[in-house]
């Protein structure tokens, strides 16, 4: 079980593995004060940023400035192109949004030839710590996938699982989530969740456990999964959500944060290596998080 974020800045400082941050346009002060205490705690870690070096060097203190590699580019295309053209297969590699159009980023990630998808879907994954609840909630698709299929939402929960292993959660609980326990054969998003249940029990996903569908309450809360006699390993004790479209899973994800009170970092994954991608907004803490959660990701 994972309780906070913070085990994984924690995580990151007892790494014994060279890693690259490769971060596009850190042109923000949240996003390099980001990177800088992720890099100073691990001497292994090598940082390369690739955008305007008048910008960066303004805003980088003088003593990191010296141990960061600065790459220029005359266009964001650019930029984003030759840190994803950087990835290499022999040091484990995280690639990191900054102050970059999202869709110019996401357009060149995918045109890269680095981007390992073998046919499979980029999906996006939201790490949520949330006040009174006993660990971290991985939610997904919030970002990426508007309206997947039954074959998309495999991939989506594929991905889900791998990055979840890869973190040190060895068998992850994974719910799919839906407006009932009951399926109903006219309703398509309960009957894609069952499947998807179906597949997993034969294998499909590799070690996770695997139950749906699930009403957000029967996923989170034991006794909601009991009173309802539901019998699962996986109700009232989820790991992660999967959700039916993008619409539900964000909505759910802004309503933990902004009622709830919830800490929140997130990563696309399902691209060979991971990739942080947070909003310009978000505040130092959020992109420290998630780069460590992707660098304990590639080191895994």
């Amino acid at each position: 079980m994972i309780s906070s974020l913070s085990v994984f800045t924690h995580k990151v400082k007892d790494l014994d593995k060279k890693i690259r941050i490769l971060c596009v346009q850190p042109h923000d002060k949240s996003t390099v004060e980001a990177i800088r205490s992720i890099a100073e705690s691990n001497s292994k870690i090598e940082v390369t940023m690739y955008g305007s070096f008048e910008k960066i060097s303004e805003i980088t203190p003088a003593e990191f400035l010296k141990e960061v590699q600065i790459v220029e580019g005359e266009t964001e295309e650019e930029n984003a192109s030759r840190a994803a053209g950087s990835v290499n297969g022999e040091t484990p590699a995280v690639l990191m949004k900054g102050n970059i159009n999202t869709a110019v980023f996401l357009r060149t990630l995918f045109r890269s030839e680095n981007v390992k998808t073998a046919g499979r879907l980029i999906s996006h994954i939201s790490c949520m710590e949330i006040p009174e609840h006993p660990k971290l909630l991985f939610i997904t698709d919030g970002t990426v996938n508007v309206a997947p299929d039954l074959r998309e939402k495999a991939e989506i929960l594929r991905n889900a699982a791998g990055f979840a292993r890869s973190i040190g959660l060895k068998c992850p609980k994974i719910a799919v989530i839906g407006i009932n326990e009951r399926i109903s054969v006219t309703n398509r998003d309960l009957i894609e969740a069952a499947v998807l249940s179906k597949m997993a029990e034969r294998g499909e996903f590799g070690e996770c456990l695997v139950d749906g569908p699930m009403p957000l309450d029967t996923a989170l809360k034991k006794e909601a999964a009991l009173n309802k006699g539901i019998q699962s390993e996986v109700g009232g004790d989820a790991d992660i959500l999967v959700c039916s479209n993008l619409e539900s899973a964000a909505n759910l994800i802004k309503g933990l944060v902004h009622l709830g009170k919830s800490r929140t970092a997130g990563l696309l994954i399902g691209t060979g290596f991971p990739v942080v991608l947070t909003s310009r907004s978000d505040d130092e803490f959020a992109k420290m998080a998630s780069l460590s959660i992707a660098i304990v990701s590639a080191a895994g």
